[in-house]
C-alpha cells in the first residue's frame, strides 16, 4: 500500500485495522491529509510557502521518512528542503510561514522548530527587517506556547537580543491578563543572560517588568562583561604602551593607534557609568529589601500584640465569669426564715451547717459554726431582756402618774359643787 509505504504511523495504526480516524493529538486537517496521500500514490504536489508548514508537521506526525522504491525523497526531506533554500532567505515568505505555523502550535515547534526557525529567519534578513511585525503575533500567543517558542529560540540563538525584546513585549502585553508570577520567571529563564549585549543587561536592571530573580541575574552578567571588559581593556593599553617604548624611535604615532586610544577611553567611560548604574539599582534593591524585612517585622509584632491582648481578654473575661457564678452559688445556698427574715442556725445554708471536705479544717469550721450559735442565742436574750425592762420601766411611769390624775379629778369635782352652792 502507498500510504503505508511511505509513512511508518500509518503503516503502525492500518496493520491491524482497516479504518483509520485521524484524532487529536495529530494536528492535520483533511486538506493537508489529501496532499499528503496524493504524495503517497505518487502525484508530484506544489509546495508554497502557504502550506509548507502543514506538510511539513504532517510529515514529521506521519512519520514520512521512508522513500519509494525509486529512490524519490520522502515529504519530510522535500519539506525541509524547501524551507531552507526558500523560506529562510525571503523575509515575506519567512512571515507567511510563521504566521501559518502559529496555528499549528505546539506541533509546529516541537517537530520542527518552524515558529523559532521563521525568528531566527526574519532577525538575520536585511538586519532584523520583519521582526517588528512578528511582535505583535507572538503576543496573541498563550503563555505555555509562547514558553515552547522561547525554550527553542534559547537553544538556536547565539545573541538573545531579540529573544529579550520579544519576552518583554509578551510580558507588556500581558500584564493584566492570568499570567502567574511563576509563569514569568519560567519564560525569563528561557533568557540567558550572558548572550545578552551590555544595552540589554542595563535595561533588564531598569525594567520593572521583569521578576527580581532574573534582574539579579542580569546585574551578575552586566559585572562579569565589565570586569572581562576593564581587564581587555588594561591589558591592550599595557601592551600599546610597551610597543610605544620599544619602536618610539622606529614608528611614528599613526592616526590609528590614536583613534584605538580614544576608542578604549570611551569604553572605559561607558563601562564606568554602566558600573555606577549597576550599583545604583543594587543599592535601591538593597533599600527595598531592608523596607520589606522592617514592614515584615512590624506586621509580626503588631500581630503578636493582639495575640497576648486577645489571650489576656479571654483571660479576665474567664476569671470574671468563674467569679460572677461563685458569686451566685454562694448566695444561692442561704435560707431565710419566714418569720424573722434571719438566717435560722442549723438549717441549710447557716453558719453552723457549713461542712468543708477536709480532714485538717473540718473541726475548725463546726467549731466556728457553734460558737456563732452560742451568740446568736445570747443576743436573742439580750433583747428580751431589754424588752421587758423597757415594760416595767412604762408600767412604773403609769402607776406614778394615775394618783395624781384622781386628785386633779377630786379637786375639779368639789370645786363645781361649790360654785352651784
Amino acid at each position: 500500500d502507498p500510504l503505508t509505504s511511505r509513512s511508518t504511523y500509518l503503516k503502525r495504526q492500518l496493520t491491524d485495522h482497516k479504518e483509520l480516524t485521524l484524532a487529536p493529538p495529530l494536528n492535520i486537517t483533511a486538506e493537508t491529509f489529501s496532499l499528503v496521500a496524493e504524495f503517497c500514490y505518487g502525484t508530484r504536489i506544489a509546495i508554497t510557502p502557504f502550506n509548507v508548514a502543514a506538510l511539513r508537521t504532517a510529515a514529521e506526525l506521519l512519520q514520512m521518512t521512508e522513500a519509494n522504491c525509486d529512490g524519490d525523497e520522502n515529504l519530510e526531506q522535500l519539506t525541509e528542503t524547501f524551507f531552507r533554500r526558500i523560506v529562510t532567505v525571503n523575509k515575506e515568505y519567512a512571515l507567511i510561514v510563521f504566521r501559518s505555523s502559529l496555528a499549528l502550535l505546539p506541533e509546529a515547534e516541537t517537530t520542527a522548530f518552524l515558529v523559532s526557525r521563521c525568528i531566527e529567519a526574519l532577525s538575520l534578513t536585511d538586519e532584523g527587517y520583519g521582526v517588528v511585525e512578528l511582535f505583535e503575533e507572538v503576543v496573541r500567543l498563550g503563555a505555555e506556547d509562547f514558553k515552547l517558542v522561547a525554550e527553542s529560540m534559547n537553544q538556536r540563538f547565539t545573541s538573545h537580543d531579540v529573544l529579550y525584546e520579544i519576552v518583554d513585549l509578551y510580558l507588556q502585553k500581558n500584564s493584566s491578563g492570568e499570567m502567574t508570577e511563576e509563569q514569568k520567571v519560567e519564560i525569563c529563564d528561557s533568557i540567558d543572560c550572558n548572550k545578552l549585549s551590555s544595552g540589554f543587561l542595563l535595561h533588564i536592571v531598569q525594567n520593572p517588568r521583569m521578576p527580581l530573580r532574573f534582574m539579579i541575574r542580569a546585574m551578575l552578567a552586566e559585572q562579569l562583561h565589565t570586569r572581562s571588559s576593564i581587564f581587555s581593556t588594561g591589558k591592550t593599553n599595557n601592551n600599546n604602551n610597551h610597543h610605544h617604548h620599544h619602536n618610539a624611535s622606529e614608528d611614528p604615532v599613526t592616526l590609528g593607534a590614536i583613534l584605538q586610544r580614544d576608542e578604549a577611553l570611551r569604553e572605559a567611560v561607558q563601562l564606568k557609568a554602566a558600573m555606577g548604574a549597576t550599583s545604583l539599582r543594587i543599592q535601591s534593591l538593597e533599600n527595598e529589601l531592608d523596607g520589606m524585612k522592617k514592614r515584615l517585622k512590624e506586621t509580626e509584632k503588631e500581630r503578636s500584640d493582639l495575640s497576648d491582648l486577645n489571650n489576656r481578654l479571654l483571660h479576665e473575661r474567664g476569671r470574671s465569669i468563674l467569679s460572677s457564678s461563685t458569686s451566685a452559688g454562694k448566695s444561692a445556698s442561704f435560707h431565710y426564715g419566714d418569720d424573722n427574715k434571719k438566717i435560722v442556725g442549723g438549717e441549710r445554708g447557716s453558719v453552723s451547717s457549713l461542712n468543708v471536705r477536709d480532714g485538717g479544717g473540718r473541726g475548725r469550721l463546726l467549731l466556728l459554726g457553734t460558737e456563732a450559735s452560742r451568740n446568736h442565742d445570747k443576743m436573742k436574750k439580750n433583747i428580751g431582756r431589754r424588752l421587758i425592762n423597757g415594760l416595767k420601766s412604762a408600767f412604773r411611769v403609769s402607776k406614778r402618774a394615775s394618783p395624781d390624775k384622781q386628785t386633779n379629778a377630786n379637786s375639779k369635782l368639789a370645786n363645781s359643787r361649790r360654785d352651784e352652792g
